[in-house]
């Protein structure tokens, strides 16, 4: 979901992530946003929602609420009647403030759990909700709307009922997250579970009004339905995939469900419609290889489902992730033989494409994900919903990397989408093609170095991919030629490019980031992804920031009422890159706002550890006595907690694991010099080593988080990283790095045999690294970082890779972010990063802010 959410924040005409409502010129908000508030009548707006309030109301904290559901075409309707009915009652209520807002949350992606709510209606009590749902049911009754999956439904919609918070509020749960709640009987705060499924607390009575709704919901089945669903393979806002069997004959089967109204694609079409075009393209297909079997399309109570056989096989995506060589130089004859099975599964896939086709069926959506690979390596197309039998349609959608250019149609959709393969499964890095030609020569000359391939193949993918569109870069973006990057991603070169992009007319952001910097409170100027990382960065590589842009920071964190607290997301960042650009007192402000506040966490990404060591720097800067209580009372609750409890699974490494409280506690020995942090810190980093995947036995446990190192420690041994375990990975916010950091920060106060094994192999890693972004956090710039702070250039060839990510803006370098989308200059996906890592191969400094 991640990448859906960047996508949304890539508006046309900018090369820059910017927010999705940037086109003001086309607002889209229902009329009744506008509309005069009535007299007394209060209305608050929001990114999403509007609510109106009668005068004098206070809501209760919790109790039934009644969700209204919409689809687009009878939306403002529906919300007119709401609004004609509830107001005169003084009932609050809110509601989806436009049409663009209630498509996302029906939309194909859309959160299952929100899907379908349109209209929140609060009433004060049973009574109000009884009344309320009887006379708006009837108003309503018959208009069309998504099933509201968390919610029991009244009648036949289209009103929901269920039980949960009016007003916001949070707790924290007992590893440390900050999650939405209600009170419990006896008075205390559980977590208010927003399940795709109508579960109240079990001591939430249900209203009398209710109990015929519920009775009617439980004896809903799916009559005449001869398939069981025995295990959940993949959700979408449109419906499920389940593995499941015919009850008369055991076969197992695919069953493809889809949910009406809901999942909507940009063409307006609902789930039911894909399913039943999915359906007819499947009957064409028959008795092809390439294709799976087609049982039947069956309706199973409300929802509708296609019918296939079941096809053993993974997608071609996670075989892609498995096979892939991570350094193809290092092994030759792994790589020759992976060389020969891509060339065979592309040759396969060809064929298939080829007869698909001759059936006069034209995928539409070609892409590593819906394409299944047999045990015998054969492969099946699967997901054929936006397939079609028009040669001159155009493509509905795409996965990104494999949108063929405007102007394609039908055959050349798909041919263009096989070109695509024929790059991606050897370097997964196709949106760097919509940067324009030189991109995909680039990518051509890259893979051709690596792997033994066929003199024609290069030729192929040209063939594949001609013509050529004009280069769709972004305005302002382009291709610099090859060979071109040594000279022009220098520090100086790379810290003026990023000057080039500064607006600080804008008050949400000065410095063009990632798209999460429209996503948090004041994202725009956190040090992840806003202004403060890009100024921490231009100051360690010995620029003059100028006084205005430290200003804006100033000027963004005191606006801020919102602010979260964290190093990399909130005021402790900010904070700090304010005191190294000299303004002591703005930032000793925001760092006693921070104590003031509740950590979501003990992480060091946004939660107590980082937030410690932010307060430890401003203690060793300016003595500040309360900064270094704030840090040691942190360690001291890190160490606690973390004996107290194991880690939850999949949080391990330097921003979510144990390693961020870790470096926390080797900062506080620094401090104090008393090696019970040392004892401590080592504790936190064994639980760490073990998470990442490293075993007793020195070797690796392919299943991360299950490792068998002891709070102990591994035992010293021979064996190393796997190649592709999930710790070698030379990644700051998802691998290996981050805790490898740590690391060697210890052992500089401790030898340990234990551990050096460890930062050996990451070490290998990164040096061995192909990373497929540029920035800090996942890509080129933690890669090169890492290996300066642990004794080692940057080879040649892992300098080389920077280039693969560079494009030019108003004639000065720039870098790509997330997933080679949009470009970026923030510290965690951009330029920023950058200019760190190349200090840390060799003209400046090469460390993390407040290391």
């Amino acid at each position: 979901m991640d990448i859906l959410r960047h996508l949304a924040h890539c508006p046309p005409g900018t090369p820059f992530f910017d927010r999705d409502d940037a086109d003001s010129t086309a607002p889209d908000d229902y009329p009744a946003v506008s509309a005069p508030v009535p007299e007394g009548w209060s209305l608050h707006t929001g990114p999403d929602w509007a609510m109106l309030t009668p005068p004098d109301h206070r809501l209760p904290p919790q109790g039934w609420k009644i969700h209204v559901s919409a689809v687009a075409s009878n939306a403002e309707e529906i919300l007119e009647r709401c609004r004609a009915y509830l107001v005169p009652q003084g009932i609050a209520f809110k509601f989806i403030r436009s049409r663009k807002v209630l498509l996302r949350r029906n939309g194909k992606y859309g959160d299952r759990s929100a899907s379908g709510k349109f209209v929140t209606v609060y009433p004060r009590d049973e009574e109000v909700l009884a009344r309320v749902l009887d006379e708006l049911g009837t108003l309503l009754d018959g208009e069309a709307g998504p099933y509201i999956l968390s919610d029991l439904r009244w009648r036949s919609g289209p009103l929901y009922v269920r039980y949960g918070g009016f007003v916001a509020r949070t707790m924290k749960t007992a590893t440390g997250e900050t999650v939405h709640c209600i009170e419990d009987p006896d008075g205390n705060l559980v977590p208010d579970k927003r399940l795709p499924a109508f579960r109240p607390p079990e001591w939430a009575t249900l209203p009398a009004c209710l109990e015929e709704a519920l009775r009617d919901r439980n004896s809903g089945t799916l009559e005449d339905f001869p398939y069981r669903a025995e295990k959940a393979l993949h959700f979408s806002n449109g419906g499920g995939v389940y593995r499941g069997s015919d009850l008369r004959t055991g076969e197992p089967v695919l069953l493809r469900e889809a949910r009406p109204h809901s999942g909507i694609d940009t063409h307006g079409n609902d789930a039911v419609a894909r399913l039943e075009h999915e359906h007819a393209c499947l009957e064409k297909l028959s008795g092809l290889r390439w294709f799976p079997r087609l049982i039947e399309a069956r309706k199973g109570h409300e929802h509708h489902f296609l019918v296939r056989e079941f096809v053993e096989g993974d997608t071609l995506a996670a075989a892609l992730t498995r096979r892939l060589p991570q350094a193809p130089e290092a092994d030759p004859e792994r790589t020759a033989a992976y060389t020969r099975w891509a060339l065979d599964v592309l040759a396969d896939i060809e064929r298939g494409v080829t007869a698909m086709h001759g059936r006069g069926v034209f995928f539409g959506d070609l892409h590593p994900g819906n394409v299944l690979v047999r045990p015998d390596d054969t492969v099946v197309f699967i997901d054929l919903e936006t397939a079609t039998t028009d040669p001159d349609t155009a493509q509905i959608h795409a996965a990104p990397g494999f949108g063929a250019p405007a102007g394609h149609r039908g055959p050349d959709i798909d041919r263009y989408a096989l070109g695509c393969l024929r790059v991606a499964l050897f370097a997964p890095l196709t949106t760097l093609m919509g940067w324009g030609p030189h991109k995909v020569e680039q990518l051509i000359a890259h893979i051709a170095a690596r792997y033994p391939l066929p003199e024609d193949w290069g030729d192929r993918v040209r063939a594949d991919l001609t013509p050529l569109a004009p280069s769709p870069t972004p305005t302002g973006a382009s291709v610099p030629p090859q060979g071109a990057s040594a000279p022009a991603s220098g520090v100086t070169a790379v810290a003026e490019g990023i000057e080039a992009t500064a607006t600080p007319d804008r008050a949400d952001r000065l410095f063009p980031g990632d798209a999460t910097q429209f996503l948090l409170p004041g994202g725009g100027a956190n040090l992840a992804y806003g202004t403060a990382g890009v100024l921490w960065a231009l100051a360690e590589s010995g620029r003059d920031v100028p006084e205005a842009h430290a200003d804006w920071l100033e000027r963004s964190a005191a606006a801020t009422a919102d602010a979260l607290p964290g190093l990399w997301t909130g005021l402790s960042g900010t904070a700090g890159a304010l005191l190294r650009l000299g303004r002591t007192d703005a930032a000793a402000g925001l760092f006693a706002r921070v104590r003031a506040m509740d950590p979501p966490n003990d992480s060091y990404f946004d939660g107590l550890a980082g937030i410690a060591l932010a307060q430890l720097h401003l203690a060793r800067a300016t003595g500040d006595e309360d900064a270094l209580k704030y840090a040691t009372a942190a360690g001291e609750q890190l160490t606690a907690r973390a004996a107290a409890a194991p880690p939850r699974r999949g949080q391990s490494g330097l921003m979510r694991g144990r390693s961020g409280g870790a470096r926390l506690l080797l900062a506080l020995y620094g401090q104090t010099a008393d090696t019970a942090w040392l004892d401590a810190a080592r504790e936190l980093l064994a639980t760490d080593v073990s998470a990442l995947g490293w075993t007793a036995d020195g070797g690796t446990d392919s299943a991360a988080g299950t490792g068998s190192a002891t709070g102990t420690g591994p035992t010293a041994g021979t064996g190393g990283w796997a190649p592709n375990a999930p710790g070698s990975r030379p990644l700051l916010a998802a691998g290996g790095a981050g805790t490898a950091l740590v690391l060697a920060d210890y052992l500089e106060h401790r030898e340990d045999p234990h551990f050096r094994p460890v930062v050996e192999s990451v070490r290998a890693a990164a040096r061995e690294a192909m990373p497929r972004t540029a920035g800090l956090f996942h890509g080129w710039a933690g890669a090169a970082l890492t290996l300066r702070r642990l004794g080692e250039e940057p080879p040649p060839r892992l300098l080389d890779v920077l280039d693969l990510y560079r494009v030019e803006y108003a004639g000065r370098p720039a870098f790509l972010g997330h997933e080679n989308l949009r470009l970026s200059t923030d510290l965690a996906t951009g330029g920023a990063g950058v200019l760190l890592a190349l200090g840390a191969a060799g003209e400046g400094p090469a460390a993390l802010p407040f290391w």
